[in-house]
């Protein structure tokens, strides 16, 4: 028989991933503790290891989390309208997502991608699941809009999308360093060039 939570426990743990998305996002998966975690959630130590099997296995989870708000399925799904517009509302709501959070937070994938693989190959490999299902996903969408005529461009859609996806990375990186939404910008700009 299963044992039943009960809604304090799943409220502890609905904080602690919250937590967790907040946490990994501003200090990184080395910089961030377990007792950050509890902290940031207002909840006792000894309650993390009721929900969580391990910081790691939090970290997967959240990584899973924060690549939900990408949408990306929406890149494929014929009934969200053309492909070119789904494209052009996909990357709206990457630029208004790196206005409010590049400059302070970059981009949590990005911060992750840059430490972990030497910290925890289990999330490593999530931050690549991450990576490889967006780049899909814009191959996908670019070659619909071209086979629509939407699209009027040489270049093949595995390495558009590719570079799609490093130029955002890196330019939420950019962004992160320098405290600029220049990058932000730029990527916006070149962007509208390239899926036009």
């Amino acid at each position: 028989m299963a044992r039943r939570i009960s809604a304090a426990s799943a409220d502890t743990k609905r904080r602690l991933a919250d937590a967790a998305l907040d946490q990994f996002h501003l200090k990184g998966y080395v910089g961030t503790s377990v007792q950050d975690l509890v902290a940031a959630a207002g909840a006792p130590k000894g309650t993390f290891y009721n929900h969580f099997a391990s910081k790691e296995d939090l970290a997967v989870q959240t990584v899973r989390r924060y690549s939900d708000t990408f949408r990306v399925g929406t890149l494929t799904d014929p009934a969200a309208g053309p492909a070119v517009e789904r494209l052009r509302r996909h990357f709206e709501a990457l630029v208004a997502t790196g206005l409010s959070k590049a400059a302070q937070r970059g981009c949590m994938i990005a911060n992750l991608a840059g430490e972990v693989p030497a910290h925890s190959p289990a999330v490593a490999a999530a931050v690549a699941e991450h990576l490889e299902k967006w780049t899909a996903a814009l191959t996908s969408a670019l070659d619909e809009a071209k086979q629509a005529g939407d699209l009027k461009t040489d270049l093949p859609s595995p390495d558009l999308a590719e570079f799609i996806v490093n130029a955002w990375q890196g330019g939420a990186v950019h962004a992160k360093a320098t405290g600029s939404l220049k990058p932000v910008h730029s990527f916006e700009r070149m962007v509208a060039l390239l899926v036009r």
